[in-house]
């Protein structure tokens, strides 16, 4: 029987940005642009320049308000991972070595 949370990956993903910006609620960062192509996302850099991807609604002013770890999961066509976290079409996901990050909804799809 698939395990409930997996997902196939049906287009092969490369990890953006690294290193990854690892955030913890209270920290203040510098806002930017919001992502069109990804809605809900939102483009910060923390205080010694570091940027990266966040959920928008983390974000009150310039103060993060949880915990956030922008780290994307390198896969191949084919892998299978177990979703974790679904956040504005984005899911934090675990592939079968263990290993931690987002991938987008349009790269996997349920098994």
């Amino acid at each position: 029987m698939p395990e409930k949370n997996a997902l196939r990956v049906t287009e092969s993903w490369r990890a953006s940005y690294h290193p990854a910006l690892v955030l913890r609620a209270g920290d203040t960062v510098t806002p930017g642009r919001k992502d069109a192509e990804y809605p809900g996302w939102q483009w910060v850099e923390n205080s010694s320049g570091l940027g990266g991807w966040i959920p928008a609604d983390i974000l009150t002013g310039p103060r993060i308000t949880q915990d956030f770890d922008s780290s994307e999961l390198t896969v191949e066509t084919g892998q299978t991972v177990t979703s974790l976290v679904t956040r504005a079409n984005w899911h934090w996901c675990r592939d079968r070595q263990g290993r931690e990050g987002w991938l987008p909804t349009t790269h996997i799809e349920k098994t």
